[in-house]
Formats: C-alpha cells, sequence, structure tokens
C-alpha cells in the first residue's frame, strides 16, 4: 500500500500550506476569518444601510402608493437591519416627492415610490427641475393597478356613451379633478369632447371634493375609489383595462364606448441615480422575494394590485416607463394640455 505521510510529502503540504497563508495575506483576507467569508459572497448580499432608510412617497398618506410603500418598508427594515422611514411628499402631481429622490446621495439611504403618473409628467411638464429617464435609477417594479373612471351621484349621465353624449352637447361644462389629467386627455382626444381640467395633489382631495359635488369626473386606482362606490357616494362609470375585470364582470371598460383607451397605473421603486450597483442589487433582490411572499401576495391581491408586474425586473419598469412617456407625448402633442 503506499503511503501519504512520506517525509517528502510532509514538506511538500507544508509548503503548499505557507503559500496559501501568503496569498490570502496578500489579499488581505486570512483563512477561515469573517472577511473569507465575506469575500465569497456577492456584494450585494453584503450591503447593509448604515442608518434608517427615508422611503420618499411623493403622494398623500392612506393612498394606494403609502399603502404599498409601508407594506415594502416594514419588510425592508427587517431584511437590511435598519429602520426603513416612509416619507410623504405630495404636490405638483407627484413631482416634488420625485424631485426629493433625485436630489438625494446616492448612497442607498433613501429609495422612493413613482408610478405612471410620473411618466406622464415628464411629457407634460415642458420644464422639470429633473429628468425621471436620467435623474433616477429603475430598481423594481412592483405591481399595477386597474384605473376607474368615476362620477359624483348628481350627475346626468351613468355611463361612457352617456357622458360622451352630455360633453358633446355642452362644451366645456364638464370638469374632471385628479394628481394627473392624463386618462382625461385621452378620452378628450379619442372621444373628440371639450372636457375642464381641475388639478389636485392627490386622489383624497380630488375624491373629498367629489363627494360634495365640486367636481364631476376623476379617474383613478380602483382601491382608492371603491368604498365610495359601494357607499353610494360615487357612481362607477367604467374601468381603464382593455378587458372588463374578472372580480367586475358587469362593470364595462371605456375601451368599449372608446376602441383603443387602455390605462393601468403601475407603480415601481426607484433609486437616485449614481446610487451603486451592489445596492441596487441588494434592494432589487429584496423587494422581489418581498412581493413574492404568499403573506404579501394576499395582502396585494386585496388592494386589487396585480402583483406580476413584479416579478418582470428592472428592464421590464424602464421600458415601460419609457413607453409611457412617448405616448403621453404624442398625446399631449394634439392636445396641448402642457402644464407649464
Amino acid at each position: 500500500m503506499l503511503s501519504l505521510n512520506t517525509p517528502a510529502l510532509r514538506v511538500a503540504s507544508a509548503r503548499l500550506a505557507i503559500l496559501a497563508s501568503l496569498a490570502a495575506a496578500m489579499l488581505g483576507v486570512l483563512p477561515g476569518s469573517e472577511s473569507a467569508a465575506s469575500a465569497a459572497e456577492p456584494a450585494s448580499a453584503s450591503w447593509k444601510p448604515a442608518k434608517p432608510v427615508t422611503f420618499i412617497v411623493p403622494f398623500p398618506p392612506a393612498g394606494i402608493n403609502d399603502v404599498l410603500a409601508r407594506t415594502l418598508a416594514q419588510r425592508l427594515s427587517n431584511v437590511l437591519g435598519q429602520p426603513v422611514v416612509v416619507e410623504n411628499r405630495p404636490g405638483a402631481s407627484g413631482n416634488i416627492g420625485a424631485e426629493a429622490i433625485v436630489r438625494a446621495a446616492p448612497d442607498g439611504q433613501t429609495i422612493g415610490i413613482l408610478n405612471s403618473i410620473h411618466a406622464v409628467n415628464a411629457a407634460f411638464y415642458r420644464k422639470l427641475p429633473y429628468s425621471v429617464t436620467r435623474d433616477l435609477t429603475p430598481v423594481a417594479p412592483l405591481g399595477e393597478s386597474p384605473l376607474v373612471l368615476v362620477t359624483n351621484p348628481h350627475t346626468p349621465y351613468k355611463s361612457v356613451p352617456d357622458l360622451i353624449a352630455f360633453a358633446k352637447a355642452n362644451p366645456g361644462k364638464v370638469n374632471y379633478g385628479g394628481p394627473t389629467s392624463y386618462p382625461l386627455e385621452m378620452i378628450k382626444t379619442m372621444a373628440g369632447v371639450d372636457i375642464t381640467n381641475i388639478p389636485y395633489k392627490g386622489s383624497g382631495p380630488t375624491i373629498n371634493d367629489m363627494i360634495a359635488g365640486h367636481i364631476d369626473l376623476a379617474t383613478g386606482p380602483l382601491l382608492e375609489y371603491m368604498p365610495h362606490v359601494k357607499s353610494g357616494k360615487l357612481r362607477l362609470l367604467a374601468v381603464g383595462t382593455p378587458s372588463r375585470l374578472k372580480s367586475m364582470p358587469d362593470v364595462p371598460t371605456i375601451a368599449e364606448a372608446i376602441p383603443g383607451y387602455d390605462i393601468t397605473v403601475w407603480y415601481g421603486l426607484f433609486a437616485p441615480k449614481g446610487t451603486p450597483g451592489p445596492v441596487i442589487d441588494r434592494l432589487r433582490e429584496a423587494t422581489r422575494n418581498i412581493m413574492n411572499d404568499p403573506e404579501v401576495r394576499k395582502h396585494m391581491a386585496e388592494l386589487s394590485v396585480d402583483i406580476t408586474f413584479s416579478q418582470s425586473g428592472s428592464n421590464a419598469l424602464s421600458s415601460r416607463l419609457s413607453s409611457e412617456t412617448e405616448r403621453a407625448r404624442g398625446i399631449v402633442a394634439k392636445t396641448g394640455a402642457y402644464l407649464n
């Protein structure tokens, strides 16, 4: 039998051990140390924030953007080992909060939620102090919500065809409120009607004024308006999706009266441009896992948020942002409905 314990082999093994130690020392890593374990891990897995993370929501509290952000922030705190604090910065159709994200240091200590309104703002505002495509880094898509078209129950129209007929017979007499006029401008352009826009900071103030009878029409995420529809304070006219919702098969789509109409509200997590890749990767991985958690999936379903989009990756979020902006530019070029 061949012996493996000869003097020559013992000398050779000792030399190999010395060489391995020298190589580890040159790399600044000692075998068996924590540094060695860290060196074997990807940088994204080891990144942790140095202090509490600020999570900016460019809309008022209690809306769907705020609920989504708080759901994510609570779980990100557990993953990152630091509190993730939600900070609402509403105003200017979400531009105030978006700019706050842009101006923050690109170190992972500030993130924020944006939605399809911000893609539209890039078209409707000729002058913005930031670029949503150049100054922000898409981290992860979060989900989508159906858009609903609602009216106060005192209006004479009970369907989209009724609305179009009334608006054509009474140019400029119908008004619309909300944080963005994009859904309205699409209706105006595609149906050939004249409807007056009244800007609002968020869905909350819009809903309050609609219930009070101060405005006629509004659009927004299903979650924010359906409680008031169910209570009879608002009337649901249609949904903005291309086909009827399985959960509400009796509710028509806007596209049934205005062929080609298709708007769904999407949400995404963003960080300032220049945030290091390992930080983005860590946030992206954590967010994807959180959105795929069974408890979160159930909660999102209760909020009428489809999280399929959340599993599609940051490239899909970038593409959605760009395509939505280009479509909005086509609409505003026809209507001239610039906001500055």
